[in-house]
Protein backbone atom coordinates (compact mmCIF):
# COMPACT_ATOMS: atom_id res chain seq x y z
CA UNK A 1 0.00 0.00 0.00
CA UNK A 2 1.24 3.55 -1.33
CA UNK A 3 1.05 6.88 0.55
CA UNK A 4 1.15 9.79 -2.18
CA UNK A 5 0.56 13.32 -2.36
CA UNK A 6 -3.01 14.49 -3.24
CA UNK A 7 -5.13 17.09 -4.03
CA UNK A 8 -8.78 18.02 -2.11
CA UNK A 9 -11.95 17.41 -4.35
CA UNK A 10 -15.59 18.49 -4.25
CA UNK A 11 -17.58 18.43 -1.29
CA UNK A 12 -18.82 15.38 0.68
CA UNK A 13 -18.05 12.52 2.58
CA UNK A 14 -14.24 12.09 3.20
CA UNK A 15 -13.54 9.19 0.65
CA UNK A 16 -10.95 7.19 0.53
CA UNK A 17 -8.78 7.60 -2.80
CA UNK A 18 -8.25 4.80 -4.88
CA UNK A 19 -4.86 6.10 -5.92
CA UNK A 20 -3.60 5.17 -2.56
CA UNK A 21 -4.50 1.55 -2.84
CA UNK A 22 -2.06 0.38 -5.39
CA UNK A 23 -3.01 -3.14 -5.06
CA UNK A 24 -4.18 -5.44 -7.95
CA UNK A 25 -5.81 -7.88 -6.26
CA UNK A 26 -8.19 -5.54 -5.26
CA UNK A 27 -8.78 -4.10 -8.65
CA UNK A 28 -11.77 -3.68 -10.31
CA UNK A 29 -13.12 -2.49 -13.84
CA UNK A 30 -12.65 1.12 -14.73
CA UNK A 31 -16.04 2.70 -14.85
CA UNK A 32 -16.25 6.79 -15.54
CA UNK A 33 -18.34 7.37 -12.61
CA UNK A 34 -17.02 9.76 -9.42
CA UNK A 35 -19.26 9.71 -6.66
CA UNK A 36 -18.66 13.01 -5.24
CA UNK A 37 -16.25 12.84 -2.47
CA UNK A 38 -12.99 14.61 -0.53
CA UNK A 39 -10.16 12.73 -0.82
CA UNK A 40 -8.69 11.98 2.60
CA UNK A 41 -5.44 14.44 3.46
CA UNK A 42 -2.41 12.89 4.32
CA UNK A 43 -3.12 14.07 8.02
CA UNK A 44 -5.79 12.14 8.06
CA UNK A 45 -4.49 8.91 6.75
CA UNK A 46 -7.15 7.26 5.22
CA UNK A 47 -10.09 8.65 7.44
CA UNK A 48 -13.11 8.94 6.54
CA UNK A 49 -14.00 12.08 8.31
CA UNK A 50 -11.95 14.43 10.62
CA UNK A 51 -11.28 14.84 14.19
CA UNK A 52 -9.21 11.59 15.11
CA UNK A 53 -9.98 8.19 16.58
CA UNK A 54 -11.51 8.11 19.68
CA UNK A 55 -9.30 6.54 22.80
CA UNK A 56 -11.16 3.31 24.36
CA UNK A 57 -10.71 4.15 27.55
CA UNK A 58 -11.88 8.31 26.71
CA UNK A 59 -15.35 9.38 28.86
CA UNK A 60 -16.81 8.93 25.48
CA UNK A 61 -15.89 5.42 24.42
CA UNK A 62 -17.08 4.30 27.91
CA UNK A 63 -20.67 6.63 27.50
CA UNK A 64 -20.89 4.47 24.39
CA UNK A 65 -19.50 1.43 25.98
CA UNK A 66 -21.99 1.74 28.53
CA UNK A 67 -25.28 1.52 26.12
CA UNK A 68 -24.20 -2.10 24.63
CA UNK A 69 -24.04 -3.61 28.26
CA UNK A 70 -27.15 -2.70 28.83
CA UNK A 71 -28.30 -3.22 25.13
CA UNK A 72 -26.20 -7.02 25.59
CA UNK A 73 -28.22 -7.58 28.81
CA UNK A 74 -31.51 -7.06 27.91
CA UNK A 75 -31.50 -8.12 24.72
CA UNK A 76 -30.01 -11.38 26.18
CA UNK A 77 -32.61 -11.53 28.97
CA UNK A 78 -35.87 -10.49 27.52
CA UNK A 79 -36.23 -13.29 25.11
CA UNK A 80 -34.30 -15.93 27.08
CA UNK A 81 -37.76 -15.96 29.35
CA UNK A 82 -39.88 -17.40 26.42
CA UNK A 83 -38.85 -20.84 28.05
CA UNK A 84 -38.20 -20.37 31.86
CA UNK A 85 -41.19 -18.63 32.80
CA UNK A 86 -43.88 -18.86 30.18
CA UNK A 87 -43.82 -22.50 28.93
CA UNK A 88 -42.98 -23.72 32.13
CA UNK A 89 -44.27 -21.76 34.78
CA UNK A 90 -47.17 -20.49 32.91
CA UNK A 91 -47.74 -23.77 31.02
CA UNK A 92 -47.64 -21.82 27.87
CA UNK A 93 -48.30 -24.22 24.81
CA UNK A 94 -45.84 -23.99 21.63
CA UNK A 95 -47.40 -21.70 20.18
CA UNK A 96 -48.13 -18.87 22.77
CA UNK A 97 -44.34 -19.40 23.47
CA UNK A 98 -43.54 -18.84 20.13
CA UNK A 99 -45.45 -15.25 19.93
CA UNK A 100 -43.88 -14.20 22.95
CA UNK A 101 -40.23 -14.78 21.20
CA UNK A 102 -41.93 -13.07 18.20
CA UNK A 103 -43.37 -10.01 19.79
CA UNK A 104 -40.17 -9.44 21.65
CA UNK A 105 -38.04 -9.57 18.77
CA UNK A 106 -40.27 -8.17 15.75
CA UNK A 107 -38.49 -4.80 16.60
CA UNK A 108 -35.13 -5.84 14.51
CA UNK A 109 -37.20 -5.94 11.39
CA UNK A 110 -37.99 -2.74 11.70
CA UNK A 111 -34.02 -1.06 12.52
CA UNK A 112 -33.83 0.84 9.52
CA UNK A 113 -37.34 3.57 10.28
CA UNK A 114 -35.59 4.13 13.50
CA UNK A 115 -32.60 4.89 11.78
CA UNK A 116 -34.10 7.15 9.79
CA UNK A 117 -36.06 8.69 12.76
CA UNK A 118 -32.38 9.39 14.62
CA UNK A 119 -31.43 11.01 11.27
CA UNK A 120 -33.12 13.11 9.60
CA UNK A 121 -35.57 14.54 13.32
CA UNK A 122 -33.24 15.98 15.71
CA UNK A 123 -34.64 17.13 19.17
CA UNK A 124 -32.69 20.24 20.35
CA UNK A 125 -30.68 20.53 17.90
CA UNK A 126 -29.13 16.04 19.07
CA UNK A 127 -29.62 13.49 16.57
CA UNK A 128 -28.90 10.62 18.61
CA UNK A 129 -28.56 10.97 22.49
CA UNK A 130 -32.25 12.42 22.99
CA UNK A 131 -33.16 9.03 21.30
CA UNK A 132 -31.06 7.19 23.53
CA UNK A 133 -32.63 8.59 26.75
CA UNK A 134 -36.23 8.24 25.12
CA UNK A 135 -35.29 4.97 24.28
CA UNK A 136 -33.83 3.68 27.61
CA UNK A 137 -36.64 5.78 29.45
CA UNK A 138 -39.32 3.57 27.50
CA UNK A 139 -37.56 0.57 28.69
CA UNK A 140 -37.87 1.78 32.60
CA UNK A 141 -41.35 2.47 32.64
CA UNK A 142 -42.15 -0.52 30.84
CA UNK A 143 -39.74 -2.76 32.99
CA UNK A 144 -41.03 -0.84 36.49
CA UNK A 145 -44.78 -1.94 35.09
CA UNK A 146 -43.85 -5.59 35.33
CA UNK A 147 -41.61 -5.44 38.12
CA UNK A 148 -44.16 -3.92 40.59
CA UNK A 149 -47.50 -6.00 39.25
CA UNK A 150 -46.76 -8.97 41.60
CA UNK A 151 -46.66 -12.03 39.15
CA UNK A 152 -49.20 -14.86 38.56
CA UNK A 153 -48.53 -17.91 41.19
CA UNK A 154 -46.70 -20.86 38.60
CA UNK A 155 -49.30 -23.63 37.04
CA UNK A 156 -47.53 -26.15 39.12
CA UNK A 157 -46.49 -25.40 42.80
CA UNK A 158 -42.94 -26.59 43.96
CA UNK A 159 -45.36 -28.87 46.23
CA UNK A 160 -47.21 -30.55 43.97
CA UNK A 161 -44.13 -30.99 42.12
CA UNK A 162 -42.57 -32.91 44.90
CA UNK A 163 -45.43 -34.18 45.24
CA UNK A 164 -46.15 -36.20 41.89
CA UNK A 165 -42.58 -36.46 40.96
CA UNK A 166 -40.03 -34.73 38.44
CA UNK A 167 -41.27 -36.99 35.66
CA UNK A 168 -44.51 -36.80 35.97
CA UNK A 169 -44.59 -33.16 36.33
CA UNK A 170 -43.29 -33.21 32.71
CA UNK A 171 -46.12 -35.50 31.37
CA UNK A 172 -48.24 -32.63 33.18
CA UNK A 173 -47.03 -29.41 31.64
CA UNK A 174 -48.96 -28.67 28.24
CA UNK A 175 -50.70 -31.90 28.89
CA UNK A 176 -55.00 -31.51 27.83
CA UNK A 177 -57.66 -31.95 29.90
CA UNK A 178 -58.35 -35.77 28.98
CA UNK A 179 -54.37 -36.71 29.67
CA UNK A 180 -54.39 -34.83 32.80
CA UNK A 181 -57.32 -37.01 34.51
CA UNK A 182 -55.11 -40.14 33.82
CA UNK A 183 -52.57 -39.15 35.18
CA UNK A 184 -53.12 -37.12 38.13
CA UNK A 185 -56.56 -37.70 40.61
CA UNK A 186 -58.98 -35.00 41.48
CA UNK A 187 -57.02 -33.24 44.26
CA UNK A 188 -53.73 -33.27 42.41
CA UNK A 189 -55.85 -31.50 39.75
CA UNK A 190 -57.20 -28.84 41.88
CA UNK A 191 -53.57 -28.02 42.87
CA UNK A 192 -52.88 -26.68 39.55
CA UNK A 193 -53.24 -22.92 38.59
CA UNK A 194 -54.88 -23.48 35.92
CA UNK A 195 -55.44 -19.28 35.31
CA UNK A 196 -51.47 -18.96 35.50
CA UNK A 197 -52.05 -17.58 32.28
CA UNK A 198 -54.64 -15.11 31.97
CA UNK A 199 -52.44 -11.85 33.06
CA UNK A 200 -49.53 -12.85 30.55
CA UNK A 201 -51.12 -10.36 28.01
CA UNK A 202 -49.72 -7.48 30.23
CA UNK A 203 -46.22 -9.30 30.85
CA UNK A 204 -46.04 -9.64 26.87
CA UNK A 205 -46.89 -6.52 25.50
CA UNK A 206 -44.78 -4.46 27.66
CA UNK A 207 -42.03 -6.68 27.00
CA UNK A 208 -42.82 -5.91 23.35
CA UNK A 209 -42.73 -2.35 24.61
CA UNK A 210 -39.52 -2.49 26.23
CA UNK A 211 -37.69 -4.42 23.27
CA UNK A 212 -38.78 -1.43 21.51
CA UNK A 213 -37.44 1.08 23.76
CA UNK A 214 -34.02 -0.24 23.98
CA UNK A 215 -34.10 -0.89 19.94
CA UNK A 216 -34.33 2.83 19.43
CA UNK A 217 -31.50 3.40 22.10
CA UNK A 218 -29.40 0.91 19.88
CA UNK A 219 -29.73 1.94 16.74
CA UNK A 220 -28.81 5.52 17.80
CA UNK A 221 -26.00 4.25 19.70
CA UNK A 222 -25.10 2.06 16.16
CA UNK A 223 -25.25 5.48 14.06
CA UNK A 224 -22.79 7.23 16.61
CA UNK A 225 -20.57 4.54 16.71
CA UNK A 226 -20.64 4.52 12.90
CA UNK A 227 -19.49 8.34 13.29
CA UNK A 228 -16.66 7.82 15.61
CA UNK A 229 -15.68 4.33 13.01
CA UNK A 230 -15.25 6.97 10.18
CA UNK A 231 -12.57 8.81 12.34
CA UNK A 232 -10.25 6.03 12.75
CA UNK A 233 -7.50 5.69 10.17
CA UNK A 234 -7.81 3.20 7.46
CA UNK A 235 -5.30 0.67 9.00
CA UNK A 236 -6.96 0.52 12.57
CA UNK A 237 -10.77 1.41 11.31
CA UNK A 238 -13.25 -0.98 12.85
CA UNK A 239 -11.21 -1.29 15.99
CA UNK A 240 -13.76 0.46 18.28
CA UNK A 241 -16.74 -1.34 16.54
CA UNK A 242 -15.02 -4.88 17.26
CA UNK A 243 -14.88 -3.26 20.87
CA UNK A 244 -18.05 -2.56 21.37
CA UNK A 245 -19.82 -5.30 19.55
CA UNK A 246 -17.42 -7.81 21.62
CA UNK A 247 -18.65 -6.22 24.74
CA UNK A 248 -22.15 -6.48 23.59
CA UNK A 249 -22.15 -9.75 23.34
CA UNK A 250 -20.09 -10.37 26.49
CA UNK A 251 -22.85 -8.50 28.39
CA UNK A 252 -25.12 -11.55 27.03
CA UNK A 253 -23.18 -13.81 29.38
CA UNK A 254 -25.22 -12.48 31.81
CA UNK A 255 -28.90 -12.95 31.16
CA UNK A 256 -26.55 -16.93 30.43
CA UNK A 257 -25.67 -16.89 33.85
CA UNK A 258 -29.22 -15.54 35.49
CA UNK A 259 -31.31 -18.01 33.65
CA UNK A 260 -29.31 -20.70 33.99
CA UNK A 261 -28.94 -20.75 37.89
CA UNK A 262 -31.73 -18.27 38.91
CA UNK A 263 -34.40 -19.73 37.28
CA UNK A 264 -33.75 -23.31 37.29
CA UNK A 265 -36.08 -24.21 39.85
CA UNK A 266 -38.87 -26.51 39.54
CA UNK A 267 -41.32 -24.28 38.90
CA UNK A 268 -39.33 -24.04 36.10
CA UNK A 269 -38.77 -27.04 34.74
CA UNK A 270 -35.74 -26.98 36.30
CA UNK A 271 -34.06 -29.27 39.66
CA UNK A 272 -32.71 -26.17 41.66
CA UNK A 273 -34.42 -26.12 45.46
CA UNK A 274 -34.64 -22.54 45.00
CA UNK A 275 -35.25 -19.63 42.22
CA UNK A 276 -35.84 -16.17 41.99
CA UNK A 277 -39.73 -14.51 41.14
CA UNK A 278 -40.32 -13.46 37.85
CA UNK A 279 -40.50 -10.37 39.71
CA UNK A 280 -37.36 -10.05 40.60
CA UNK A 281 -36.05 -10.65 36.33
CA UNK A 282 -37.63 -7.61 35.92
CA UNK A 283 -36.24 -5.65 38.19
CA UNK A 284 -32.81 -6.95 37.72
CA UNK A 285 -33.05 -5.43 34.17
CA UNK A 286 -33.76 -2.09 35.38
CA UNK A 287 -29.94 -2.28 36.63
CA UNK A 288 -28.49 -1.88 32.95
CA UNK A 289 -31.17 0.71 31.77
CA UNK A 290 -30.22 3.03 34.86
CA UNK A 291 -26.79 2.73 34.13
CA UNK A 292 -27.13 3.42 30.48
CA UNK A 293 -28.66 6.47 31.16
CA UNK A 294 -25.80 7.75 33.67
CA UNK A 295 -23.31 7.28 30.63
CA UNK A 296 -25.88 8.94 28.04
CA UNK A 297 -26.07 11.99 30.42
CA UNK A 298 -22.25 12.35 32.03
CA UNK A 299 -19.71 10.57 29.22
CA UNK A 300 -21.72 10.63 25.77
CA UNK A 301 -20.36 14.20 23.29
CA UNK A 302 -22.41 14.75 20.45
CA UNK A 303 -22.24 18.00 18.53
CA UNK A 304 -25.49 20.16 17.69
CA UNK A 305 -26.70 19.73 13.82
CA UNK A 306 -29.06 21.61 11.85
CA UNK A 307 -32.30 19.67 10.90
CA UNK A 308 -31.67 18.18 7.69
CA UNK A 309 -34.40 18.68 4.63
CA UNK A 310 -35.88 15.49 4.61
CA UNK A 311 -36.55 15.77 0.83
CA UNK A 312 -32.91 16.47 0.39
CA UNK A 313 -32.26 13.52 2.75
CA UNK A 314 -33.64 11.06 0.99
CA UNK A 315 -32.69 12.16 -2.68
CA UNK A 316 -28.95 11.94 -0.66
CA UNK A 317 -30.17 8.26 0.22
CA UNK A 318 -31.68 6.69 -2.81
CA UNK A 319 -28.65 7.82 -4.59
CA UNK A 320 -26.14 6.07 -1.91
CA UNK A 321 -28.53 2.85 -3.08
CA UNK A 322 -28.10 3.33 -6.38
CA UNK A 323 -24.64 2.51 -5.75
CA UNK A 324 -23.09 -0.55 -6.74
CA UNK A 325 -21.38 -0.78 -3.87
CA UNK A 326 -24.78 -0.67 -1.75
CA UNK A 327 -26.72 -3.16 -3.49
CA UNK A 328 -23.90 -5.69 -4.57
CA UNK A 329 -23.33 -5.81 -0.24
CA UNK A 330 -26.87 -5.91 0.36
CA UNK A 331 -27.13 -8.34 -2.20
CA UNK A 332 -24.02 -10.43 -0.96
CA UNK A 333 -25.38 -10.68 3.04
CA UNK A 334 -29.43 -11.32 1.94
CA UNK A 335 -28.04 -14.33 -0.62
CA UNK A 336 -25.49 -15.66 1.31
CA UNK A 337 -26.86 -15.63 4.73
CA UNK A 338 -30.64 -17.58 2.87
CA UNK A 339 -28.51 -20.45 2.81
CA UNK A 340 -25.91 -20.33 5.26
CA UNK A 341 -28.76 -19.75 7.62
CA UNK A 342 -30.67 -23.29 5.82
CA UNK A 343 -30.78 -25.92 8.55
CA UNK A 344 -32.94 -29.33 9.50
CA UNK A 345 -36.01 -29.55 11.32
CA UNK A 346 -34.68 -32.42 13.64
CA UNK A 347 -31.49 -29.88 14.89
CA UNK A 348 -34.50 -29.47 17.76
CA UNK A 349 -35.65 -32.95 18.06
CA UNK A 350 -32.22 -34.49 18.55
CA UNK A 351 -30.44 -33.08 21.69
CA UNK A 352 -33.71 -34.22 23.43
CA UNK A 353 -34.25 -37.19 21.83
CA UNK A 354 -31.12 -38.87 21.21
CA UNK A 355 -28.11 -36.90 23.06
CA UNK A 356 -30.95 -36.19 26.33
CA UNK A 357 -29.22 -33.11 26.98
CA UNK A 358 -29.53 -31.58 30.46
CA UNK A 359 -30.52 -27.71 31.14
CA UNK A 360 -27.80 -27.50 33.47
CA UNK A 361 -24.56 -28.45 30.74
CA UNK A 362 -27.17 -26.37 28.03
CA UNK A 363 -26.46 -23.43 30.03
CA UNK A 364 -22.69 -23.96 30.83
CA UNK A 365 -21.82 -24.55 27.04
CA UNK A 366 -24.33 -21.65 26.17
CA UNK A 367 -21.95 -19.58 28.03
CA UNK A 368 -18.95 -21.14 26.52
CA UNK A 369 -20.45 -20.31 23.41
CA UNK A 370 -21.18 -16.76 23.99
CA UNK A 371 -17.22 -16.41 25.30
CA UNK A 372 -15.85 -17.84 22.05
CA UNK A 373 -18.72 -15.36 19.81
CA UNK A 374 -17.75 -12.54 21.87
CA UNK A 375 -13.78 -13.57 21.69
CA UNK A 376 -13.53 -13.63 18.11
CA UNK A 377 -15.09 -10.39 17.80
CA UNK A 378 -12.53 -8.98 20.04
CA UNK A 379 -10.29 -11.02 18.11
CA UNK A 380 -11.09 -9.35 15.01
CA UNK A 381 -10.04 -6.15 16.19
CA UNK A 382 -7.30 -7.15 17.77
CA UNK A 383 -5.56 -9.10 14.72
CA UNK A 384 -7.92 -9.01 12.06
CA UNK A 385 -8.68 -5.86 10.47
CA UNK A 386 -6.60 -5.86 8.04
CA UNK A 387 -7.69 -9.94 6.85
CA UNK A 388 -8.86 -10.64 3.46
CA UNK A 389 -12.48 -10.56 4.57
CA UNK A 390 -13.75 -13.17 2.10
CA UNK A 391 -11.06 -16.10 2.89
CA UNK A 392 -12.05 -15.66 6.48
CA UNK A 393 -15.83 -15.68 6.23
CA UNK A 394 -14.76 -19.19 3.75
CA UNK A 395 -12.22 -20.66 6.11
CA UNK A 396 -14.90 -20.11 9.47
CA UNK A 397 -17.77 -21.55 6.93
CA UNK A 398 -16.04 -24.87 6.42
CA UNK A 399 -14.37 -25.34 9.53
CA UNK A 400 -17.24 -25.03 11.38
CA UNK A 401 -19.48 -27.20 8.38
CA UNK A 402 -16.67 -30.01 8.86
CA UNK A 403 -17.22 -30.05 12.40
CA UNK A 404 -20.58 -30.46 12.39
CA UNK A 405 -20.72 -32.81 10.13
CA UNK A 406 -18.92 -34.55 11.98
CA UNK A 407 -20.62 -34.85 15.14
CA UNK A 408 -24.02 -34.53 14.04
CA UNK A 409 -23.17 -37.68 11.91
CA UNK A 410 -21.64 -39.45 15.18
CA UNK A 411 -25.07 -38.92 17.01
CA UNK A 412 -26.86 -40.41 14.01
CA UNK A 413 -25.41 -43.79 14.12
CA UNK A 414 -24.73 -43.99 17.49
CA UNK A 415 -20.94 -43.83 17.52
CA UNK A 416 -21.29 -41.07 20.33
CA UNK A 417 -24.33 -39.62 21.78
CA UNK A 418 -22.78 -37.84 24.71
CA UNK A 419 -23.66 -34.94 25.88
CA UNK A 420 -20.95 -33.24 26.42
CA UNK A 421 -19.15 -34.24 23.01
CA UNK A 422 -22.69 -32.98 21.36
CA UNK A 423 -22.06 -29.66 23.31
CA UNK A 424 -18.53 -29.05 23.03
CA UNK A 425 -18.38 -29.68 19.36
CA UNK A 426 -21.02 -27.59 18.09
CA UNK A 427 -19.69 -24.30 20.27
CA UNK A 428 -17.12 -23.36 17.28
CA UNK A 429 -20.86 -22.58 15.41
CA UNK A 430 -20.46 -18.96 16.96
CA UNK A 431 -17.22 -18.63 14.83
CA UNK A 432 -18.98 -18.00 11.30
CA UNK A 433 -21.50 -15.77 12.71
CA UNK A 434 -19.26 -13.48 14.94
CA UNK A 435 -16.99 -13.14 11.30
CA UNK A 436 -19.94 -12.29 9.61
CA UNK A 437 -21.51 -10.11 11.66
CA UNK A 438 -18.45 -7.73 12.57
CA UNK A 439 -17.76 -7.68 8.66
CA UNK A 440 -21.05 -6.29 7.77
CA UNK A 441 -20.53 -3.31 10.68
CA UNK A 442 -17.16 -2.71 8.75
CA UNK A 443 -18.75 -2.42 5.78
CA UNK A 444 -21.51 -0.27 6.76
CA UNK A 445 -18.69 2.67 7.76
CA UNK A 446 -17.15 2.33 4.61
CA UNK A 447 -20.64 2.63 2.67
CA UNK A 448 -22.67 5.49 5.25
CA UNK A 449 -22.57 8.82 4.11
CA UNK A 450 -22.27 11.97 6.62
CA UNK A 451 -26.09 12.01 7.96
CA UNK A 452 -27.47 8.79 7.15
CA UNK A 453 -25.40 6.80 9.43
CA UNK A 454 -28.65 5.27 11.05
CA UNK A 455 -30.35 4.38 8.39
CA UNK A 456 -27.32 2.98 5.99
CA UNK A 457 -26.10 0.68 8.81
CA UNK A 458 -29.63 -0.76 10.12
CA UNK A 459 -29.97 -1.73 6.43
CA UNK A 460 -26.73 -3.62 6.05
CA UNK A 461 -27.11 -5.45 9.32
CA UNK A 462 -30.47 -6.49 9.24
CA UNK A 463 -30.76 -7.14 5.81
CA UNK A 464 -30.03 -10.75 7.32
CA UNK A 465 -33.31 -11.22 9.36
CA UNK A 466 -35.43 -10.83 6.40
CA UNK A 467 -33.44 -13.83 4.74
CA UNK A 468 -34.32 -15.82 7.99
CA UNK A 469 -37.96 -16.48 7.74
CA UNK A 470 -37.04 -17.77 3.73
CA UNK A 471 -34.67 -20.08 4.75
CA UNK A 472 -36.65 -21.42 7.35
CA UNK A 473 -39.35 -21.98 5.19
CA UNK A 474 -37.45 -23.88 2.62
CA UNK A 475 -35.90 -26.55 4.65
CA UNK A 476 -39.29 -26.89 6.51
CA UNK A 477 -41.00 -27.38 3.45
CA UNK A 478 -37.99 -30.12 1.98
CA UNK A 479 -37.91 -31.84 5.38
CA UNK A 480 -41.09 -32.22 5.26
CA UNK A 481 -40.84 -34.93 2.74
CA UNK A 482 -38.38 -36.93 5.33
CA UNK A 483 -39.13 -39.06 8.04
CA UNK A 484 -38.01 -36.99 11.10
CA UNK A 485 -40.39 -35.98 13.56
CA UNK A 486 -40.00 -36.76 16.76
CA UNK A 487 -42.01 -40.12 16.84
CA UNK A 488 -39.87 -41.27 13.92
CA UNK A 489 -36.78 -40.25 16.42
CA UNK A 490 -38.41 -42.06 18.75
CA UNK A 491 -37.85 -45.23 16.58
CA UNK A 492 -34.55 -44.97 15.85
CA UNK A 493 -34.58 -47.54 13.35
CA UNK A 494 -31.62 -47.60 10.13
CA UNK A 495 -34.36 -45.94 8.05
CA UNK A 496 -34.88 -43.22 10.20
CA UNK A 497 -31.23 -42.42 10.44
CA UNK A 498 -31.25 -42.51 6.53
CA UNK A 499 -33.87 -39.84 6.30
CA UNK A 500 -31.95 -37.81 9.07
CA UNK A 501 -28.84 -38.16 7.15
CA UNK A 502 -30.16 -36.70 4.14
CA UNK A 503 -31.76 -33.67 5.39
CA UNK A 504 -28.16 -32.64 7.23
CA UNK A 505 -26.58 -33.25 3.72
CA UNK A 506 -28.98 -31.46 2.07
CA UNK A 507 -28.36 -28.59 5.32
CA UNK A 508 -25.05 -28.89 4.92
CA UNK A 509 -24.70 -28.62 0.95
CA UNK A 510 -26.90 -25.10 0.94
CA UNK A 511 -24.13 -23.74 4.01
CA UNK A 512 -21.68 -24.52 1.71
CA UNK A 513 -23.14 -22.97 -1.39
CA UNK A 514 -23.67 -19.61 1.09
CA UNK A 515 -19.58 -19.52 -0.09
CA UNK A 516 -20.87 -18.97 -3.93
CA UNK A 517 -21.73 -15.45 -3.05
CA UNK A 518 -18.38 -14.54 -1.81
CA UNK A 519 -17.22 -12.62 -5.12
CA UNK A 520 -19.82 -10.21 -3.61
CA UNK A 521 -18.13 -8.97 -1.36
CA UNK A 522 -15.30 -6.71 -1.65
CA UNK A 523 -12.37 -8.10 0.41
CA UNK A 524 -11.22 -5.25 2.13
CA UNK A 525 -12.41 -1.52 3.79
CA UNK A 526 -9.88 0.06 0.67
CA UNK A 527 -12.02 -2.23 -1.62
CA UNK A 528 -15.06 -1.44 -0.48
CA UNK A 529 -14.40 2.53 -0.81
CA UNK A 530 -12.90 2.09 -4.13
CA UNK A 531 -16.06 0.32 -5.36
CA UNK A 532 -18.21 3.00 -3.98
CA UNK A 533 -16.09 5.85 -5.60
CA UNK A 534 -15.75 3.78 -9.13
CA UNK A 535 -18.15 1.26 -9.30
CA UNK A 536 -21.05 3.14 -11.14
CA UNK A 537 -24.67 3.38 -10.06
CA UNK A 538 -28.17 2.17 -11.13
CA UNK A 539 -31.25 3.19 -10.57
CA UNK A 540 -33.20 0.20 -11.35
CA UNK A 541 -30.95 -1.76 -8.65
CA UNK A 542 -32.31 0.55 -6.25
CA UNK A 543 -35.79 -0.36 -7.08
CA UNK A 544 -35.01 -4.13 -7.05
CA UNK A 545 -33.41 -2.94 -2.97
CA UNK A 546 -36.27 -1.29 -1.93
CA UNK A 547 -38.64 -3.65 -3.40
CA UNK A 548 -37.42 -6.90 -2.11
CA UNK A 549 -36.83 -5.32 1.23
CA UNK A 550 -40.33 -4.25 1.83
CA UNK A 551 -41.29 -7.78 0.43
CA UNK A 552 -39.27 -9.35 2.76
CA UNK A 553 -40.13 -7.07 5.47
CA UNK A 554 -43.76 -8.26 4.53
CA UNK A 555 -43.41 -11.70 4.63
CA UNK A 556 -41.51 -11.66 7.82
CA UNK A 557 -43.79 -9.86 9.94
CA UNK A 558 -46.79 -11.70 8.39
CA UNK A 559 -45.28 -14.77 9.39
CA UNK A 560 -44.68 -13.10 12.66
CA UNK A 561 -48.04 -12.48 13.16
CA UNK A 562 -49.50 -15.95 12.07
CA UNK A 563 -47.50 -17.82 14.76
CA UNK A 564 -49.67 -15.54 17.17
CA UNK A 565 -52.94 -17.36 16.06
CA UNK A 566 -53.52 -21.13 16.84
CA UNK A 567 -55.31 -21.35 14.00
CA UNK A 568 -52.19 -20.70 11.91
CA UNK A 569 -49.48 -21.10 14.49
CA UNK A 570 -48.89 -24.83 13.08
CA UNK A 571 -48.30 -23.84 8.88
CA UNK A 572 -44.52 -24.09 8.23
CA UNK A 573 -44.81 -20.70 6.59
CA UNK A 574 -45.11 -19.48 10.22
CA UNK A 575 -42.90 -21.60 11.68
CA UNK A 576 -44.23 -24.44 12.44
CA UNK A 577 -43.97 -27.88 11.68
CA UNK A 578 -47.02 -28.39 9.51
CA UNK A 579 -48.56 -31.22 11.68
CA UNK A 580 -52.35 -31.00 12.62
CA UNK A 581 -52.91 -29.64 16.20
CA UNK A 582 -56.17 -31.03 17.74
CA UNK A 583 -57.92 -29.84 21.21
CA UNK A 584 -58.54 -32.44 23.69
CA UNK A 585 -62.21 -33.56 22.18
CA UNK A 586 -60.29 -33.77 18.51
CA UNK A 587 -61.41 -30.94 17.49
CA UNK A 588 -59.03 -29.30 14.79
CA UNK A 589 -57.26 -26.52 16.26
CA UNK A 590 -54.50 -26.07 13.46
CA UNK A 591 -54.18 -28.00 10.12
Amino acid sequence: MNFIQQKPKSDGIWLYDETLYQDTAFSYPQIDYDYPRKSSMDSLEGALRPGGALRLMSREAIGILGQYIAVGTIDGLLPSLAYPIFQQYLNFNGYEAASYSTLVTISWSLKIFLGILTDCFPMFGLKRKPYILIGWLVCIVALCCMASRPFPKPYMSSELIKAIGYDRAKDVRGANDTYLHSILSSDEIGMLNTLAKNDSLYYILLSTLCSLGYMLADVASDAMVVQYAQREPLEVRGRLQSAIYGTRFAASLIPSIITGFCLNGVEYGGTFSWSLNPNVMYGIMLLPCLFAIMCTIFCLVEERELKPVFRNYVATLWKLLQLRVTWQICAFRFLSNLCYDFDATVSMIIPVQWVAVQPLPNAWFSVLNTVLLSGCIFACGRWGLNMNWRNAIAAATVLVVIIDATVIFCVTWDVNRDQYFFLGATTPDALPQAVRFVISAYCAVEIADIGNEGAVLSLITTIVNLADPFSTVIYKYIDSFFDVNQDDLAIDSTHVRWQVTYVYIIAFGMQLVSLVFLPLLPPQKAAVQWLKKRGGSNPCAAVVIVTVYFLTLTFSISTSIMSLYPSTSCWRIAGGDGHRVVDAKNNTICG
